[in-house]
């Protein structure tokens, strides 16, 4: 199996690294996790334009999507091909547990008790003991779930069903699924607005993102965006929406207001994942095919340069410095 592309937003996180250069550069930027699928590593490194070399950790072949535990530190990695998750400790870079999971685990998210991960085969969302990695439920979602995003409050969760065109909701207390909103074409990516009241879903074969107003369970919107949207995070006010387009190898910058394309930046080749700067102002874009990471600048809509990063990076997370 080819690894689906995705990204899976996990919630904002807050990271105090230290030691060695690495602590050095943190204490002024934040850092980059980078998940690099062909390469078969999570690489941590300056969210910064240049060619620095990050502090590269080897992981299970084919990793895909990355979580960030409540406690900023805990990073979760689904492997699909392996059926398999990795524990890394961001602190200290190195692998702290691997949970073996039924199916093909991929979009992840995290409590403080629990796991939660999406099964792309099985068509189910499972839910692990944090600390041991054993089953303590599971629920039946659409067909080949692939991003997972969870709610502040851990209460509940929304899936992306490709295969199915729509959104589960999924009672995490309960393992329910409470109901399914139709969105666009192959779903993919998701992203809850700051006040959790809408979702962002990504359509990739539709070319468009739904906007749903999640207190009605209404699609408000579905506004074309470009060729393959894979990726998508809303900034912290509110206001925009940044969504990735492989095809297109650019990032369509979103008025949230008026559901208008404001500016289409390019980066570099298959951009996946995207993830915000703490202080909203950058974005930070996985570009599969050119091994990089491009750093946008929100408000000039200018793309500020390019990290390298081990081969075939796909999807990453921000911590904060």
């Amino acid at each position: 199996m080819i690894a689906p592309r995705a990204l899976v937003r996990a919630a904002a996180v807050a990271l105090a690294l230290s030691g060695g250069a690495a602590g050095a550069a943190a204490a002024d930027v934040p850092v980059l996790a980078v998940v690099s699928q062909t390469a078969a590593t999570v690489t941590f490194l300056p969210m910064a334009p240049g060619d620095e070399k990050g502090e590269e950790v080897k992981i299970g072949e084919a990793p895909a999507a990355i979580g960030v535990g409540p406690d900023g530190r805990s990073l979760y990695v689904t492997h699909p091909d392996l059926g398999r998750v990795t524990l890394l400790d961001a602190v200290t870079r190195r692998i702290t547990s691997i949970f073996q999971v039924k199916g093909q685990p991929f979009g992840v998210a995290a409590t403080d008790e629990h796991l939660y991960v999406s099964d792309w085969s099985r068509n189910m969302v499972h839910r692990l003991d944090v600390a041991t990695g054993a089953s303590t439920g599971e629920v039946e979602v659409g067909k080949s779930p692939a991003a997972l995003v969870m709610t502040k409050s851990g209460a509940r969760a929304y899936v992306a069903n490709r295969e199915s065109d729509s959104v589960s909701i999924v009672d995490l207390k309960t393992m329910t699924a409470t109901g399914e909103i139709k969105v666009g074409r192959a779903p993919f990516a998701l992203a809850l607005s700051p006040d959790e009241r809408r979702l962002y879903v990504a359509n990739v074969q539709s070319g468009d993102l739904s906007v749903i107003d999640l207190e009605s369970g209404q699609e408000l919107k579905r506004i074309a965006v470009g060729r393959m949207p894979y990726g998508v995070a809303p900034t912290p006010d509110g206001t925009q929406v940044a969504v990735t387009n492989q095809q297109d190898g650019a990032v369509a910058l979103v008025d949230a207001k008026t559901f208008e394309v404001t500016a289409k930046v390019k980066v570099g080749q298959y951009p996946e994942g995207i993830w915000l700067a703490p202080d909203a102002k950058t974005a930070a874009v996985a570009n599969w095919f050119d091994d990089s990471v491009s750093l946008v600048d929100l408000a000039t809509a200018k793309e500020l340069g390019r990290v390298t990063v081990p081969a075939g990076p796909r999807y990453l997370a921000v911590l904060a410095p």
